[in-house]
């Protein structure tokens, strides 16, 4: 008899596969000249970490930058952060979460990266 159930499985495999951070990459696709963002990934979905992410209403992505989606997620896998590679940008994210918008001018982007640094 196992003594976890299947729900109880999927969690500890979604917790021990997700990663965590702020990403924030240089590109030509944003007018202030970077993407900052607090991101969750996947970089493989598989069968248990489906499942728990439908269990709990969520698409099947590899990517996750919505606050409401990134606040579920990391509901789901509270206490398990220590599972994931990522676990101190887990908590980075956690703490950051809403609270980091994309910048729009190279001001913005100092502003922003000076609350990250201060964060760490």
């Amino acid at each position: 008899m196992p003594i976890l159930n299947k729900k109880d499985r999927d969690i500890i495999v979604l917790a021990s596969a997700i990663r965590g951070g702020i990403k924030c990459v240089r590109t030509a696709e944003r007018r202030c000249g970077y993407l900052i963002r607090v991101e969750l990934r996947f970089s493989i979905i598989n069968e248990g970490t489906g499942r728990a992410l439908k269990e709990a209403g969520l698409p099947i992505r590899t990517t996750y930058t919505k606050p409401d989606e990134i606040i579920s997620i990391l509901s789901m896998i509270k206490g398990l952060e220590d599972l994931s590679a990522t676990p101190g940008g887990l908590r980075m994210v956690r703490q950051m979460n809403g609270t980091i918008e994309q910048p729009t001018t190279h001001r913005e982007v100092l502003t922003v990266l000076a609350v990250l640094e201060a964060e760490r």
